[in-house]
């Protein structure tokens, strides 16, 4: 009997007058029993393997839906979704090590139809839309391509070349193993290198959103998709930790890094933040995958920013940058037997004083020894005065200058014999052209008298038609702002590469092109880590690949450049603070909280909290500096974050804060101070009996949790910042030096 018929006898009587009466034994029972009916209906339409919904479905005379089982996800390099290769194998010294093969993301061939074949084999250019339902992925009808583009494919076509002795495909080393995408990679990826042949699309392909791109000219019939742009995740290009990262449409996801652990080491005398190991490889992909020899390799670098090298205090393996893993990379392309020409946007120091002239000068050098073709000179360098310039770019009689500059100049134009207006050289066989500017907005922000500058459009126009005549290649540098650098590729389209200081802090992964141009965009980031490289090929249809190089752990470090780190090092010991010309400065609480005292002032009274400090990683910042090699010891750039009493971003001391571990002993590591603020007034207040003085002066140490995350004075960040700390996350850090006192 239905359910709702037991409750209408439960409820209304023989003569239909509800609720009529007490509640008879024979009423009672009917509600129970309608209760319980009830309750078994309900109870078959909360079935969690779906038969109750497959056998509704069958009672309506319909089947049942079955769920597809998905395909496996295509695996991701570092320039796109990994397939079976059936081009060249990589030359790369550092072959994949779970096999993963050529690089192509879903392309328009995947999802073309009758009427729309894809023409040739994919490039190197921007991925073309990826397309699903309703979406086929817009075509652009490109002109013909002038030379050097139109050059007939030599003996060697990088398309189909076959595979190098040693070498093995993905096939060949693995069948179907999944590798995780990089964090620095969630994005839309270039299919990347001649002779890759696109995957067969999955079918059921999710529609994907496609936003407006820069068209790319060299990939005849297709239209890119702009690439997704690079978020920060914990550093540009790095997964945060104990977060899966999102990955662009139709692409897997990126890798889930393991949560970090507190762990205590001994006997609970350490308190650590226990990280999973890191992998370069995993972390941001493999380089040059499917790459043949090129007729020529252009790496193309910039934006130091004073950043020699990773400064390895929170563990150099998970930072990114640095001449030393540059240089490694350079050779190894020679090594390879891959001509190189390498040039440099500019911009190697920031600010100003004795330590940034030294830095600069050990940048310059170390350039000429990884063999620089061609260097300009950005903002910031050229705010140095002109004789020291003069004294670092000042060639022999017989020796060509590697500094260019179009429209800028050491004391004048028709005087200036020691930088190149423009630089044409022939490497394996191809002609480069190559010449610099400075923008306009930048050039008014030196304010240094003794640099002549033209303005940028007219120099280049006296430039480009001897470029034109003698190069194949025509390479523009221009330390300028976006639009400038835009507007003079519109305006000089005989540039095919235009390399531009602005953009974002990481390169994108894919090669961007100036919108109604043929002209392929480059963008250097910032802080030297990561290059671009070019590989140009003997195939009219193909002729350039790009790539994306983030120099990580996987290059090992130079010689020559750690024994440059080591004369750097060695001069700022020497010179020392007075000689480095830095001078310690009033803390700006002073007259409120005194001089530093040291943490061991504060262990009698904060007996708990003094533990903590003394097990935490803080109290072991010095020892940190002590043990890198060479030691940073010396510099101030480091020292500011692994001592007390010092200004943790402008590097310079408080008075009575830390000089030098003989002369201020007790100011060595990270101590109470670094974050409360001088104790001195508090030390002294507790010695007397002035009790309104003693709750100033303790109020005046407190430093709330939400203080240390947010506050300018206070906060961990300006230590633990993206640069020196990248893993760092506050929410996981914090317990580690979380302490409070009672009133």
């Amino acid at each position: 009997m239905p359910a709702h018929n037991l409750i209408l006898i439960a409820f209304v009587g023989d003569d239909g007058r509800r609720g009529e009466g007490s509640a008879s034994p024979y009423r009672f029972g009917m509600l129970l029993l309608a209760w319980a009916v009830l309750g078994l209906n309900l109870a078959g339409c909360a079935k969690p393997d779906g038969t109750g919904e497959g056998a509704a479905a069958r009672d309506r005379g319909q089947a049942a839906a079955v769920e597809p089982v998905p395909s496996a996800p295509p695996r991701e390099t570092e320039t796109g979704a990994a397939a079976t290769p059936q081009g060249p194998a990589s030359p790369w010294i550092n072959p994949p090590p779970r096999g993963e093969g050529l690089a192509v993301p879903p392309s328009k061939a995947d999802v073309a139809g009758p009427g729309d074949p894809m023409v040739g084999p994919p490039g190197v250019m921007p991925d073309a839309p990826l397309a699903g339902p309703g979406l086929a992925g817009d075509t652009a009808a490109i002109p013909p391509v002038p030379s050097p583009f139109a050059e007939p494919p030599g003996p060697v076509n990088p398309a189909t070349a076959p595979l190098e002795a040693g070498n093995t495909t993905d096939s060949e080393t693995d069948s179907g193993a999944e590798v995780p995408a990089s964090s620095s990679d969630a994005m839309i990826r270039n299919d990347g290198l001649p002779g890759n042949v696109a995957p067969t699309a999955p079918a059921a392909t999710p529609a994907a959103t496609v936003t407006e791109g820069l068209p790319n000219p060299l990939r005849h019939g297709m239209s890119p998709v702009s690439p997704s742009p690079i978020a920060p995740s914990g550093t540009a290009g790095e997964a945060t930790p104990s977060s899966a990262v999102a990955a662009a449409p139709g692409l897997p996801p990126g890798p889930t890094v393991s949560p970090a652990r507190i762990e205590t080491s001994g006997k609970g005398d350490e308190r650590r933040l226990e990280r999973p190991p890191f992998d370069p490889i995993a972390e941001n992909g493999e380089f040059f995958v499917g790459w043949s020899k090129p007729e020529l390799a252009i790496v193309i670098t910039g934006r130091q920013d004073g950043y020699f090298e990773p400064c390895g205090c929170a563990g150099k393996d998970r930072m990114k940058g640095g001449l030393s893993r540059r240089h490694t990379m350079i050779r190894q392309l020679r090594e390879q037997g891959w001509p190189v020409v390498a040039m440099d946007i500019g911009g190697f120091i920031k600010g100003f004083g004795k330590q940034t002239e030294i830095k600069f000068q050990m940048i310059l050098d170390a350039l000429k020894q990884i063999d620089y073709d061609a260097v300009n000179l950005g903002k910031n360098d050229l705010r140095l005065p002109a004789t020291l310039l003069l004294s670092l770019i000042a060639t022999g009689d017989d020796q060509a200058s590697r500094f260019v500059s179009a429209n800028t100049a050491l004391f004048a134009f028709d005087a200036d014999q020691w930088t190149a207006r423009r630089i044409i050289l022939e490497r394996g066989g191809v002609r480069v052209g190559i010449t610099s500017v400075l923008g306009k907005d930048y050039y008014e922000e030196i304010h240094n008298n003794d640099i002549a500058f033209k303005n940028p459009e007219e120099a280049l126009a006296e430039i480009v038609p001897e470029l034109e005549r003698q190069a194949d290649w025509r390479i523009l540098l221009a330390y300028a702002k976006e639009d400038e650098v835009l507007n003079l590729a519109r305006r000089f389209p005989q540039f095919q590469v235009v390399v531009s200081s602005d953009g974002p802090a990481e390169p994108p992964g894919s090669p961007q092109f100036v919108p109604g141009t043929r002209t392929m965009l480059v963008h250097v980031g910032e802080k030297g880590m990561a290059a671009v490289v070019l590989g140009i090929f003997n195939d009219p249809r193909n002729p350039i690949a790009y790539q994306r190089v983030i120099l990580d752990s996987r290059y090992p470090d130079s010689p020559e450049m750690k024994q440059v780190m080591v004369n750097y090092q060695s001069q700022l010991e020497a010179l020392g603070l007075d000689g480095l010309e830095i001078r310690a400065v009033p803390h700006p609480r002073r007259d409120v909280q005194g001089e530093f005292v040291g943490s061991e002032k504060c262990a009698n009274c904060h007996e708990k909290s003094y533990d903590i400090w003394r097990k935490s990683g803080h109290a072991k910042a010095w020892e940190t500096l002590v043990r890198l090699d060479p030691p940073r010891t010396s510099d101030p750039e480091c020292i500011s974050c692994h001592v007390t009493g010092w200004h943790p971003t402008r590097y310079f001391p408080y008075e009575s804060g830390f000089l030098s571990q003989d002369r201020t002993p007790k100011l060595i590591d990270v101590g109470c101070e670094s974050c409360h603020g001088p104790g001195g007034e508090h030390v002294s207040a507790e010695m007397g009996s002035d009790v309104a003085r003693q709750q100033r002066a303790a109020q005046a140490m407190i430093v709330t949790k939400e203080e240390a995350e947010t506050s300018e004075a206070h906060s961990c960040r300006n230590c633990h910042d993206l640069d020196n700390s990248p893993d760092f996350d506050f929410a996981k850090y914090w317990p580690l030096v979380e302490h409070y006192e009672k009133e």
